[in-house]
């Protein structure tokens, strides 16, 4: 309980610990007034029972003759809307208590979201080869509403409620200790030993809940994303029952939890009354008066309809802290991951000579002991057109991520007319970069937006796009074809377009900034023959006026290149 509290405190920044500890101060004053509410109700009730204990108890008898009370019956009125206003200011208070509270859970719940995607976007290339994107969807959407709704508002909702029942408590302390131990012993021992019974239970069901709802997400993204295979090999069954199985246990548990969490009501809701009635009857049998017995049942009653609930809600904050616990471990963990982005550059670093690669070697972190690449030197003059052949498995890849200073070497250097590109100045050559992968991502945005990608749709530099797009030889297409020429919405993942089509709009986006160098991996491997002829001759046209890098299985791809080297497997 302790380390969850330390580890939740933990994922406030500073400016959230300081409105946390406003939130404090206003529970604390609302344990306050729910206190004075059922303070006000005691006078009232003993008056009404026998109105000549206005004049025979000191503290009333003050209040009637300080406000020049004429009759006990118009003083009696008096208190009775006393204790009716103060019961009502008292809940109008915890509602805007309340309301503050769940809106500092909420605006939290945003607050974590957004610095844990931001996390995940300044981790290294690395990190995403070695975590599951939809496990990573997971943990900024849905484990994070699991912690905030499951953990955090409950939380909240403990300390607000604990604070209640502590100054109930306190008063019927004062009132008479001897039933107030009672009332909390009895308390105390039914719900310990129903979360004692349950704890266990709710721990592990939270686990499997959590490996369940990871399981639906990665479920769910790869049929989605890759529809057209399921269509085809009719793999549609085989995802549904993934996705319904995993479904299915997040929900089951889920239900359990809350079970766990709301039954015990029930068993205390049916204690507390028959304790009321024990309470009364004691005092009926020690007292005998119902005028003295009535403010007494009137105290106790209020007290139990204001510290049941409150209990109850306890219980269900404790319930739920063991249940969500692992989702506040997994975001406890990865908030502490460290901003490895590497500072903006305001220059560029482009080639006037070359771009080399000295003795580089690299191995991925899930087989570091099989190199990839092995002590590689490969000289690449400004300008000029490289093609890299080999077959799948060769570290192609591996050389063009190198090149694009997404992974660094564990041995040999990255150098740009002899300066070696290190984490200070690897954005200054990424600037320098157009980059054409195998397979283009397009968001279901306009073509101007895909070519400009990243650029704020107010920002875009229109002749900019259209000059790209005239490199690529896709204008054409897009001012006569498309029926709002650049405004054309092109669906998710550009679907109503021709894989060519998607190939070139990559190119125009690798051409936007015009960069001084231009990379391609396997940019024409999934083309037609007529329409990879297109796009060379669109890469050709840029021959002599970039430094072109080339990675292609096929020979005929780098036809046009001025130099070719062919990787080998490494043994």
């Amino acid at each position: 309980m302790i380390s969850s509290l330390k580890k939740t405190w933990s994922l406030f920044t500073p400016s959230e610990k300081r409105r946390a500890v406003v939130m404090l101060v206003l529970i604390a004053l609302m344990a306050l007034a729910e206190t004075g509410s059922v303070v006000t109700i005691m006078p009232f009730l003993a008056v009404l029972g026998r109105p000549e204990v206005v004049h025979e108890n000191h503290w009333l008898e003050l209040v009637y003759t300080t406000f020049g009370f004429e009759s006990t019956r118009s003083f009696m009125v008096a208190l009775g809307v006393f204790s009716a206003v103060a019961v009502i200011g008292s809940s109008a208070f915890k509602t805007v208590t309340l309301h503050l509270v769940n809106r500092f859970v909420h605006l939290t719940r945003h607050s974590i979201s957004a610095r844990l995607l931001s996390r995940y976007l300044h981790q290294p290339y690395e990190f995403f080869l070695m975590r599951n994107p939809s496990e990573l969807s997971r943990n900024v959407l849905s484990e994070v509403d699991e912690l905030l709704f499951k953990l955090m508002q409950p939380l909240s909702q403990l300390i607000a409620y604990g604070a209640v029942l502590l100054t109930v408590l306190l008063l019927i302390i004062l009132y008479n200790p001897l039933i107030a131990l009672a009332v909390m012993t009895t308390l105390a021992l039914l719900y310990g030993a129903i979360y004692g019974l349950v704890r266990r239970r709710l721990a592990h069901i939270g686990h499997e809940r959590q490996a369940a709802n990871g399981e639906r997400f990665k479920a769910c993204g790869e049929v989605l994303g890759g529809i057209k295979d399921v269509k085809v090999t009719h793999a549609t069954d085989i995802y549904q029952k993934k996705f319904n199985r995993a479904s299915r246990t997040v929900s089951r548990h889920s239900a359990t939890s809350e079970t766990l969490a709301q039954s015990p009501l029930y068993l205390v809701e049916a204690t507390g009354f028959t304790g009321l009635i024990l309470i009364s009857l004691y005092f009926m049998l020690t007292r005998g008066d119902i005028a003295h017995v009535l403010p007494a049942i009137g105290l106790y009653g209020f007290a139990a309809y204001r510290m049941l609930p409150a209990a109850q809600i306890m219980y269900r904050g404790f319930a739920r802290l063991r249940f969500s616990a692992p989702a506040l471990d997994i975001i406890h963990r990865d908030l502490g991951l460290q901003d490895e982005t590497p500072p903006e550059a305001g220059h560029v670093l482009a080639p006037k000579k070359e771009i080399r690669l000295q003795s580089v070697s690299y191995a991925y972190p899930s087989a570091p002991d099989k190199p990839i690449l092995n002590n590689l030197d490969l000289s690449i003059p400004a300008g000029t057109s490289l093609g890299i052949a080999g077959p799948s498995g060769a570290g192609k890849s591996t050389l063009m991520d190198i090149l694009l200073g997404l992974l660094t070497p564990q041995s040999g250097s990255l150098l740009i007319d002899g300066q070696p590109v290190t984490k200070s100045i690897v954005s200054a050559w990424q600037r320098a970069i157009g980059y054409v992968p195998q397979h283009i991502y397009l968001a279901d945005a306009s073509v101007a937006e895909n070519i400009a990608f990243g650029v704020p749709p107010g920002q875009i530099d229109m002749q900019a796009v259209k000059k790209a797009a005239k490199a690529a030889q896709i204008h054409d297409f897009v001012a006569t074809e498309l029926k709002d020429g650049y405004e054309t919405e092109i669906g998710d993942r550009g679907i109503r377009l021709s894989g060519g089509q998607r190939q070139r709009i990559g190119i125009a986006r690798a051409l936007y900034n015009d960069p001084p160098v231009l990379l391609m991996d396997e940019a024409t491997s999934a083309l037609d023959e007529r329409t990879e002829t297109i796009v060379n001759n669109a890469v050709q046209e840029l021959i002599g006026q970039k430094t072109i890098i080339q990675i292609a299985h096929r020979n005929s791809t780098l036809k046009n290149c001025q130099k070719m080297i062919r990787l080998a497997n490494t043994p």
